[in-house]
């Protein structure tokens, strides 16, 4: 008797659920499901279609387990970083907002205009936090700051 289903989903939705479950898991948590699965005694196609992966990547976890070359404490600390640096707190707000207020040439650089590289390695240099340009991107959108192109002025002096 085949099984009645509990909810309906349509197709499209279902991906869109998928592509935001593989971007959460960040890697590790897909690997111990994966890894546990396994020690179950499931099969390779077995987890692939209940984790919504491919037997390859079953294949390919399971092999760096027996090889030794799987860390989970690593991987763990790095998305617990990754994680807690994709917040913009109160405070990182502010010293965002004192960096932007500041021209670059005050703080020795030699520029007339922040970007994101910059910023970046300012907030590491001043706050000992490492975020990536994107990452400092993304901040400089909630601020509601954007990337515009220099305005070229010509100015024509000759009588």
């Amino acid at each position: 008797m085949p099984r009645a289903k509990i909810v309906e989903i349509p197709p499209e939705e279902q991906g869109r659920m998928r592509t935001e479950l593989r971007r959460a898991r960040y890697g590790y948590l897909l690997a111990l499901h994966l890894l546990l699965l396994c020690a179950a005694g499931r099969t390779p196609s077995e987890v692939a279609a209940v984790l919504f992966c491919s037997r390859s990547s079953v294949y390919r976890i399971v092999g760096a387990y027996r090889a030794g070359t799987l860390t989970f404490e690593e991987a763990s600390t790095r998305a617990r970083q990754q994680r807690r640096l994709q917040l913009l707190t109160p405070s990182l707000k502010r010293s965002i907002a004192a960096l932007l207020k500041t021209a670059p040439r005050a703080l020795g650089w030699c520029r007339t205009r922040w970007s994101c590289t910059t910023l970046a390695i300012e907030l590491q240099v001043r706050r000992g936090i490492i975020v990536s340009t994107e990452t400092m991107r993304h901040w400089l959108h909630e601020f509601g700051w954007e990337w515009k192109r220099a305005k070229v002025a010509a100015k024509d002096d000759d009588p």
